[in-house]
C-alpha cells in the first residue's frame, strides 16, 4: 500500500474534485431532451363545395349546426336562419359552426352563406343601417372584404356580430361571426356563461384562417 503524506493527499483530493466538477459541467452543457408544452395537433375537419368555390378546414371540436333549426345552439331570441344577417335577397347557407359548450347563456356561431342573385350581389358590401365599418382595409384569403360590426339587445338578450362581405366571380360571400345569448342573472339560481364574449369573438375569428375562397 502506498502511503501519501498529508500534503500529497490534499493535492490528490483537490485534483479529483476538479475532475468531478469539470465532468459535471460538461454533462450540463450537453443537449438534453425537453418536454414540449404543446399537445397533439388538434383534429381537423374539412368542408368543401366545388360549386361555391369554398374550402374550410376547421377544428373537429366545433359542432356543425346548419340544417338543424331545433339545435339548442341556434335556437333563441334572434333568428339565425338566413344565409346572412339582414338578408333581403335569396341566398344559401353553406355551413354554420357552433363553439363547443354553446348554450342559452352564450352561444358562438360562425356562418358562411353565398348568393348569386343580382340584387344580393349589388347590396353585398352595403352596410346595414346600424352597422359600424372597420377603420382599416381588410382581406380574407387574399380577397378584399368589407368588415363591419353590429349589436342588438332586448328582453335580457344580446347579440354581437362581426361580418365579412366580398364579391368574387359574381358571387356574394357573407361570413357572420355571431355571439349571442341571455342574461344569466335572471335565472334562479343564476347561470354562468360557458365562455366570455371576448373569448368567443377571438375563437370565431380564428376559424377564418382555415377558409379558402376560389370564387
Amino acid at each position: 500500500m502506498i502511503r501519501l503524506s498529508p500534503r500529497a493527499r490534499q493535492r490528490t483530493l483537490g485534483r479529483l474534485g476538479m475532475m468531478l466538477a469539470t465532468a459535471a459541467l460538461l454533462a450540463a452543457c450537453q443537449p438534453q431532451p425537453q418536454e414540449t408544452a404543446a399537445g397533439p395537433r388538434e383534429a381537423q375537419r374539412t368542408f368543401h363545395s366545388a360549386e361555391a368555390g369554398v374550402t374550410l378546414d376547421y377544428p373537429a371540436t366545433l359542432e356543425r349546426v346548419d340544417g338543424h333549426a331545433d339545435t339548442p345552439a341556434i335556437t333563441g331570441y334572434f333568428d339565425n336562419g338566413s344565409w346572412q344577417l339582414d338578408a333581403s335577397a335569396p341566398g344559401e347557407t353553406l355551413i354554420t359552426l357552433a363553439l363547443p359548450g354553446s348554450d342559452a347563456i352564450t352561444t358562438g356561431l360562425w356562418r358562411l352563406g353565398i348568393s348569386r342573385d343580382p340584387e344580393a350581389i349589388r347590396q353585398c358590401q352595403r352596410l346595414p343601417a346600424n352597422a359600424q365599418r372597420a377603420s382599416s382595409p381588410s382581406t380574407l384569403d387574399g380577397h378584399a372584404v368589407v368588415v363591419f360590426t353590429q349589436s342588438d339587445a332586448g328582453m335580457n338578450h344580446f347579440r354581437e356580430v362581426e361580418s365579412y362581405r366580398s364579391v368574387i366571380a359574381a358571387t356574394c360571400y357573407a361570413i357572420d361571426l355571431i355571439v349571442e345569448g341571455s342574461n344569466g342573472d335572471v335565472y334562479d339560481p343564476p347561470r354562468q356563461p360557458p365562455f366570455s364574449r371576448e373569448a368567443a369573438h377571438q375563437a370565431l375569428r380564428e376559424i377564418n384562417a382555415g377558409l379558402h375562397l376560389d370564387g
